[in-house]
Order: structure tokens, then C-alpha cells, then sequence
């Protein structure tokens, strides 16, 4: 599966950043209240419990989900 230029498989194995730059029109779209850039790509339904989810990425490519509650409650920023 390609994602935003990235081709992106699934595995078990601990995940690895691929060695490319990021691709010149990543923009991010929040910032984490320890630090760090990251862009919301899309939100999800975890299948396990059906549960809200955020799909974001990093300016090194590597892709996170994280709760959509979670997400929302304080600890990211939006840009604006």
C-alpha cells in the first residue's frame, strides 16, 4: 500500500522510519506539548474494539495511531 508517496507494509517487527526524506509538500498539521511535528493523515476505527482512532505521521515518515481521545486532550496543538 502507497501512502503519500511512502509504500507502507504491515509487519509484526519492530517499525522502522524508511530512509527517505520526507516528502517536500509534508506540512505538519499539530505539534506535541513535549516537542516534535506531526501531521494528522486520517482517523480510524480500531477494529479490535471499534474505538475512535488518529492516524499521524512524523517529518521522518514514521506512521502513529494513537486514540482520538487521546489525541484531542491537550497533548497535541493544531497549526493554524
Amino acid at each position: 500500500m502507497r501512502i503519500f508517496g511512502y509504500e507502507i507494509a504491515i509487519s509484526r517487527s519492530k517499525p522502522r522510519a524508511p530512509d527517505l526524506p520526507p516528502p517536500p509538500h509534508w506540512v505538519p498539521t499539530h505539534t506535541h506539548k513535549k516537542g516534535g511535528a506531526y501531521r494528522h493523515l486520517y482517523n480510524g476505527i480500531l477494529e479490535v474494539d471499534r474505538s475512535a482512532v488518529v492516524i499521524y505521521d512524523d517529518r521522518d515518515g514514521r506512521v502513529w495511531v494513537r486514540p482520538h481521545d487521546e489525541f484531542h486532550d491537550g497533548r497535541f496543538s493544531p497549526l493554524t
